[in-house]
């Protein structure tokens, strides 16, 4: 029989653990493997051909990809952001440009209270962030569990990870509520994975 508290206890470790290399990246090169990123993201089918994409405001030194918001509505498209729900473990998205997010409950930036909502079901595609990715499309988060609930509830939606290499790691502690990535996406390289439809 396993210990249940085991994998808690490896994700927490590795959450020190990663957290800590990626904030030993300069500001500088932060911001230069994050447009190598953004390169690859619009390159990627998935991103490319979404109507309504997912993105995040950058917390803690993460790849920062505001910048596509814009290049997003250029090209026709809606740039989406999450917003924590009183109560609800599921995010909802709304429409905002990056200039007008404010600090939520959180700590993260998130779209004001009159932006206007959209429906999960019109999101074609959610860039993630995370603390560490896997080789083969897991994803750990800061631990609240809040992308894995809205995930589970948006089956249709593509999920792309972005991370910097040292986020990579061969394999992670998986637990039944843990979503499995569609691509990753990495300053050097593009990783595409299988996923069960849900």
């Amino acid at each position: 029989m396993s210990d249940p508290a085991i994998p808690s206890d490896r994700k927490r470790a590795l959450r020190r653990s990663l957290i800590g290399a990626r904030a030993r990246i300069d500001q500088d090169e932060r911001a230069e493997r994050s447009r190598r990123v953004i390169a690859r993201l619009e390159a990627l089918d998935l991103v490319a051909g979404a109507r309504t994409l997912a993105l995040y405001a950058p917390l803690g030194g993460e790849v920062d990809v505001l910048e596509l918001a814009a290049r997003v509505r250029a090209g026709g498209g809606r740039a989406v952001f999450p917003k924590v729900r009183a109560g609800d473990r599921r995010l909802a998205f709304a429409l905002c440009v990056p200039l007008d997010l404010v600090r939520g409950p959180l700590g993260a930036l998130e779209p004001p209270e009159d932006a206007p909502l959209v429906e999960p079901g019109e999101v074609d595609c959610v860039v993630l962030p995370g603390v560490a990715f896997s080789l083969d499309g897991l994803r750990l988060g800061r631990g609240g569990g809040y992308y894995d609930a809205t995930l589970a509830a948006m089956p249709r939606a593509a999920r792309v990870g972005v991370a910097f290499e040292v986020q990579l790691v061969d394999a992670l502690p998986r637990e039944p509520h843990d979503a499995v990535l569609d691509a990753l996406v990495t300053e050097a390289r593009t990783l595409r994975f299988e996923r069960e439809s849900g």
